[in-house]
């Protein structure tokens, strides 16, 4: 395997993107074969936690019609139906996180689609809280790719290989899941969507409580905890510092400090009204993080692979 950058790549992605404003935040990676069912089970997740949905492939082919180099090189491969690039891939979804520091948490939809790109995401941003691996029938799963690829009017041979399609991407899915141990949650897809959001909430229970605290944690006003300045059961402030023999003690058997230390006028000063002391605390702003401004770099040379799946249903 070639190094996905033409230089040093985990090195330059770090120096582009500073992934901390957002590593606290909850992620849950949803990840099925195309006709699993991936955008539905994440859009009933996002409706019981209010994390924010993150498409990869809506990401990919938004950037695909501008006018950049980066723009121009996934409208050829999508034009060509090679892969687009896992760095490329994980770049655009950094940049969507780090536009929406606010968010509670996010969920991405299809994602990751093979092995080496959740190494990428793991290494780059943090690894996921929980990975929900959908599990349905080969065939249930064919048979709703077919319908979705015959309303985009594809072609009939695409329509006929869907059930290739799904076969390959279970193997890249499977090796996926291996990696995550016990951070992989498994939910049978083809319930329906009554079903789906009961079952699923008794097993992000833990996860969406955990974000629930940090929330709580994070909204506690600043100012709560610093009024004890001004209490009369702190008097000490206020008592002059007398006679401090110590100060002006000789030190014994010290060639270089014989000498007494006399007239410690700092030593014996009585410490008295320190105005900095009792001054109130002023109240620290809350303020929201700085907006995020994509950053403008040379466009690296990105290996990419064939394709055999369409980068707009690696999310169905």
């Amino acid at each position: 395997m070639g190094c996905f950058f033409s230089r040093n790549p985990v090195e330059d992605v770090n120096l582009m993107y500073d992934m901390t404003p957002i590593r606290h935040l909850p992620v849950i990676f949803v990840n099925g074969v195309p006709g699993a069912g991936n955008q539905t089970v994440a859009q009933t997740i996002s409706s019981m936690t209010g994390y924010t949905m993150i498409r990869p492939g809506e990401l990919v082919r938004s950037e695909a019609v501008k006018d950049t180099a980066r723009g121009r090189l996934i409208a050829d491969k999508l034009q060509s139906q090679e892969d687009i690039p896992e760095q490329l891939t994980v770049d655009i979804i950094k940049e969507a996180m780090l536009q929406q520091q606010d968010s509670s948490g996010f969920i991405l939809v299809g994602f990751p689609k093979n092995p080496r790109m959740s190494n990428m995401f793991n290494r780059q941003v943090k690894w996921p809280e929980k990975v929900v691996a959908l599990e349905v029938d080969t065939e249930v799963a064919a048979s709703r790719l077919q319908s979705k690829l015959s309303e985009l009017g594809r072609p009939a041979a695409e329509i006929s290989s869907a059930r290739q399609i799904v076969r390959e991407a279970a193997n890249k899915v499977k090796s996926v899941h291996k990696r995550f141990g016990g951070h992989v949650i498994t939910l049978d897809s083809s319930s329906n969507p009554k079903a789906l959001a009961t079952t699923l909430k008794q097993m992000l229970f833990d996860t969406i409580e955990k974000g629930q605290r940090r929330q709580s944690k994070l909204q506690i006003p600043i100012s709560a905890s610093a009024p004890a300045t001004n209490s009369p059961s702190a008097p000490a402030t206020n008592s002059p510092m007398t006679n401090a023999p110590v100060a002006n003690a000789p030190v014994a058997n010290a060639s270089m400090v014989n000498a007494p230390v006399a007239n410690a006028s700092v030593a014996n000063a009585p410490v008295g009204n320190a105005s900095v002391v009792n001054a109130p605390v002023a109240d620290a702003p809350l303020t929201s993080p700085p907006p995020y401004h994509t950053p403008s770099y040379n466009l690296p040379t990105y290996e990419s692979v064939p394709s055999t799946l369409p980068s707009d249903l690696q999310e169905a």
